[in-house]
């Protein structure tokens, strides 16, 4: 038995170590080789002891950027933890060659970056650029993706270039937004803010985008050819991991809205631990996907929509949204401290009840629902 035990300490040790995080730097391609790409093994960090990690890019061909050169530590390939909030800034005083050792301390957060120049700046030998579209999965085939070349423009004269998606199925009043990116690269983007396509009525369209690479005016026109019909839509929160279980997981379908019938969808997240005066951010989005969000006064992609209390403790969340009137909030009630309290069946059936997993059911549901923002056990 002892043996037996031992090698289960000895395999769970094994199977911890296994399991360690993997801290990789995302940012621009002039100083990473790749644009923001957290997926890319050459730039993931090496451990330096005591949960400190480092990255060393050597021979790297910068010009001068005294704002800064953006970049982000992420864990495990993915954007859903990364550091800092905002873009951490790597400032080159002239351009040269260099060496740039980034740096993470995975128990503080602390990112850092230094530059040591080591040649002469030797320009890279650039041919015609390509010119390719990036935005909303509706009208390009895939969300936000450079790298589509089934999305790259085509042109006469070198100058004035154009894409023509047919067959495009769009909803009124929804903002679709896109820009137009240099060789597959997030490094070099048109318009600075995105430009936003919108119709006024639902139906399949043919759009055409337009891009003049010297003055860098972008433009769009929708043309309907038919009608359509809107699928529903699954309506879904996502925020910082405190509030939802996830930091903002755009795939996590234990944040899925329930339809309330009257116009509203509502999520119910239960016993959140929040601390006092701290502001816990959220958005809401259509179909687990960036391209249609909406925040604060139901701005497309405008600012996270937040909530606080002042006292800290465990709390009931619930969110509600009307896709409608594009009205997102969020109340925080103090959970039951008393817990489960048993109820009969005849108290309930003229009732809104949920599951733990913040869904409606009815009355003929058996086991714990939450009424009224309390757990009730229903025999």
């Amino acid at each position: 038995m002892k043996k037996i035990f031992t090698l289960i300490v000895m395999l769970a040790a094994t199977l911890g170590m296994q399991a360690q995080d993997t801290w990789t730097v995302a940012g621009e391609k002039s100083i990473l080789g790749a644009s923001w790409d957290p997926a890319n093994t050459e730039n993931d960090m090496t451990a330096a002891g005591d949960n400190l990690f480092q990255l060393v890019k050597t021979g790297v061909m910068v010009t001068a950027n005294e704002s800064g050169y953006g970049f982000k530590v992420v864990k495990n390939h993915s954007w859903d933890e990364n550091y800092p909030a905002d873009n951490a800034l790597l400032p080159i005083a002239e351009d040269g060659e260099y060496t740039i050792y980034f740096s993470f301390n995975a128990d503080t957060k602390e990112v850092g970056a230094r530059a040591q120049k080591t040649g002469d700046y030797v320009a890279p030998v650039v041919g015609e650029q390509t010119w390719t579209v990036a935005g909303a999965e509706a009208i390009f085939g895939s969300s936000w993706d450079t790298g589509n070349t089934e999305n790259d423009m085509t042109s006469a004269d070198g100058i004035n270039f154009s894409l023509t998606k047919e067959g495009v199925v769009l909803e009124a009043g929804v903002s679709y937004g896109f820009k137009i990116v240099a060789d597959h690269s997030w490094d070099e983007a048109y318009p600075a803010d995105n430009y936003n396509l919108t119709v006024n009525e639902n139906g399949t369209y043919t759009v055409t985008i337009t891009f003049n690479k010297d003055t860098k005016e972008v433009d769009a026109k929708a043309v309907k050819t038919g009608d359509a019909i809107i699928a529903d839509k699954i309506w879904t929160i996502a925020g910082v991991e405190e509030l939802m279980g996830s930091a903002w997981n755009n795939a996590d379908t234990n944040n899925d809205m329930t339809n309330m019938g009257d116009g509203t969808f509502q999520l119910v997240k239960y016993n959140v631990a929040m601390e006092a005066e701290k502001n816990y951010e959220f958005k809401v989005l259509a179909n687990h996907s960036w391209d249609e969000n909406y925040g604060e006064n139901g701005v497309p992609g405008g600012e996270n929509v937040k909530i606080s209390v002042e006292t800290a403790g465990n709390y009931d969340v619930t969110f509600v949204w009307n896709p409608e009137s594009k009205e997102l909030y969020a109340t925080a009630d103090p959970s039951d401290p008393a817990g489960i309290t048993a109820a009969k069946n005849s108290n309930l059936a003229n009732m809104i009840l949920y599951n733990l997993q913040g869904q409606r059911v009815n009355a003929s549901f058996r086991g714990i629902v939450i009424k009224n923002g309390h757990k009730v056990f229903v025999k």
